[in-house]
């Protein structure tokens, strides 16, 4: 009925299926014709449970895609959980992607999932996906959203296959790339930073990077990486940054690096949230981010969010201290939300509110602060009733 347009006025499809054998009597029915634009295609291919055929799912799908079938196809999520599936295998299925006939100029989103029982696996299904995607010798010119998983805590895989297909110019429109850094080690962050460093990443607005657990939590390289990505001077155009995992002092001091490299003009959004820093990295943090949160730095900064950071008052006297002394950027909303702020951070923050330093914030969150002195909140708040959120 889909492939073979007996319902002509149908403009939407949403399947969600099962990745196992009952994929084949799918893609055979989706072979005898093709689902193409205006129909567009939303796939949601999920766990197929234990002892289930993975692979003849897989590769009756791949032939569909090789074919050109699912030209229509806009939004594709991909949840497997059958470890059977070779990495040679994911290879030849993300091949299909950018087979020279595959004509997906439709898709828009790719979110790769992984199930938390993989976890501890040494390979990532979705590297060797992604590798087999960068093989193909068509474009997915129309691809804006990439979401990768969380890797594997004992993976050896990088992001090759990532890279490569950035610098090749496979995915030009590509705007909103997650993904997770952790435990990747020097040599092989390297390859994303070559992502980022490349002049074919500059559609990107919106950047999404998780430095794993804190189990170790010393991924310094890893910043490191990223903050040369951001000081390349290829992503001009970005506008939303969101970091978790930072957990030390030196992530931090290597990731301001890329902050105040003065490249990242057109960023809009800076988020801190939940990285549990500790004083010490709580108070580095503010401190240094004070230094390149300037209007100087990022002239175009809106929003900061730094919920659950530990800037602690220390910290937050550091951010009023910086700037006091420097022009701050045009901040209009500034969370800092559970930061374990007391009573004492109150009168310089009424003080630095009123000097109106920050002319044009709309909204300052302080949820969760201040402990049974909630007394001091109600004092903000009773001051300045149309900013302060509590």
């Amino acid at each position: 009925v889909l492939s073979t347009n007996k319902v002509p006025s149908l403009r939407s499809v949403k399947l969600c299926w099962s990745m196992n054998e009952s994929l084949v009597p799918l893609c055979e029915g989706l072979s005898r014709g093709r689902v193409g634009p205006p129909t567009k295609l939303e796939m949601k291919l999920m766990p197929a449970g234990e002892g289930c055929n993975v692979k003849a799912g897989v590769s009756g799908l791949a032939q569909v895609i090789r074919k050109g079938k699912l030209s229509g196809l806009y939004r594709l999520t991909l949840r497997p959980e059958d470890r059977v599936v070779s990495d040679a295998e994911w290879e030849s299925f993300g091949e299909a992607f950018t087979h020279a006939e595959a004509s997906l100029e439709s898709l828009q989103s790719l979110s790769l999932q992984t199930d938390s029982y993989m976890f501890m696996s040494q390979t990532d299904w979705f590297s060797a996906f992604l590798k087999g995607m960068s093989r193909g010798s068509g474009r997915l010119p129309a691809l804006c959203s990439l979401s990768c998983p969380r890797r594997g805590a004992n993976s050896k895989t990088g992001f090759e296959g990532l890279s490569a297909l950035v610098r090749n110019g496979n995915i030009p429109s590509l705007g909103d790339l997650k993904v997770d850094l952790g435990r990747l080690g020097h040599e092989r962050a390297q390859t994303f930073g070559s992502a980022l460093s490349s002049p074919h990443i500059s559609s990107l607005r919106r950047l999404d990077v998780s430095l794993g657990d804190s189990f170790p939590p010393f991924v310094v390289d890893e910043v490191r990486v990223l903050s040369g990505g951001l000081s390349s001077g290829h992503l001009q155009g970005l506008r939303e940054l969101c970091v978790t995992g930072l957990f030390v002092a030196d992530n931090v001091r290597a990731l301001c690096v890329g902050l105040g490299s003065g490249k990242l003009t057109s960023l809009w959004k800076l988020d801190l949230n939940h990285n549990y820093l500790g004083p010490e990295g709580g108070r580095a943090l503010s401190e240094l981010v004070s230094e390149v949160l300037v209007a100087e730095k990022l002239p175009s900064l809106r929003t900061l969010s730094a919920q659950t950071a530990d800037l602690a008052d220390e910290g937050v006297r550091a951010l009023i201290e910086g700037w006091t002394n420097r022009d701050p950027p045009p901040l209009q909303c500034v969370d800092s939300s559970w930061n374990g702020l007391s009573g004492a951070v109150v009168n310089p923050l009424l003080r630095f509110l009123g000097s109106k330093r920050l002319p044009a914030l709309e909204t300052l969150h302080v949820s969760g602060n201040f402990g049974a002195d909630q007394a001091f909140r109600d004092m903000l708040f009773g001051v300045f009733p149309e900013i302060v959120k509590i």
